[in-house]
């Protein structure tokens, strides 16, 4: 599979219907904070936290706030986007632990966010960006990696391979990764194809696929279609798909 994002390939994107079994399933909650994790770790190191101290403000938002302050249950589609939501609630907490007496470091759940240093790594935002920029630069990149890892599995299901296998050459490595592009002569030979029109044909096909899941997807993180198209705008501003 994919690995656009080490944390994109297990976890399917947050829904409001994954908001709503959440909040009758902890697999479904674990799933939901797994999502959102990098996001929120992305907006702490971007708001002046150091790497260590912001992994575990992270461990602390999500179990102190998300968890233990029944977040998702008053979660509500009528309120808007729910990144928004907790985009707002994240940014009381970082004024509420500038507040508060040291000394609580140490004492939280280790299992909401990875311990992998690279998974850590992968979610560091850039240094231009504000915190809430970073944010959801996290939370776009994400959702592509399910985008890409959804697009792989129907590729696989239906026979096409040879045509992900190009598109991921083609497209999503240098895309991901920054390395250069196959070129269409060198996938004839590769993926076995009669000729580069064929390849092209292949890589259009896929191209439509994954416009298509990339809308599913999204749509899928909105109580109706209102906000769809100014939401795929965001996408593609974040990360020029």
């Amino acid at each position: 599979m994919v690995n656009a994002h080490e944390t994109a390939s297990r976890f399917q994107t947050t829904s409001w219907t994954l908001i709503v079994r959440a909040r009758a399933s902890r697999a479904d909650l674990q799933e939901l904070l797994s999502v959102y994790w990098s996001p929120v770790y992305a907006y702490l190191r971007r708001s002046g936290v150091d790497p260590h101290d912001a992994a575990d403000l992270t461990q602390g938002f999500l179990s102190e706030v998300v968890l233990d302050r029944g977040f998702v249950e008053r979660a509500d589609p009528d309120r808007g986007r729910f990144r928004s939501f907790l985009l707002s609630a994240l940014s009381k907490f970082v004024i509420d632990e500038h507040r508060r007496v040291s000394g609580r470091y140490g004492t939280r759940p280790k299992m909401l966010i990875p311990s992998d240093p690279e998974a850590l790594a992968q979610a560091e935002p850039d240094v231009t960006e504000d915190p809430t920029r970073a944010f959801d630069r996290q939370w776009a990149t994400t959702v592509i990696g399910i985008v890409l890892n959804r697009l792989e599995s129907a590729c696989q299901r239906e026979g096409l391979e040879s045509h992900w296998q190009a598109f991921e050459a083609r497209v999503v490595r240098p895309a991901v990764y920054g390395s250069q592009p196959a070129s269409i002569e060198s996938l004839v030979s590769c993926i076995g194809a009669r000729s580069s029109e064929e390849v092209s044909s292949m890589l259009h096909t896929v191209k439509r696929k994954f416009r298509r899941v990339l809308r599913e997807t999204v749509a899928e993180t909105l109580d109706g279609a209102a906000d769809l198209e100014s939401e795929l705008a965001e996408l593609r501003q974040f990360l020029s798909v």
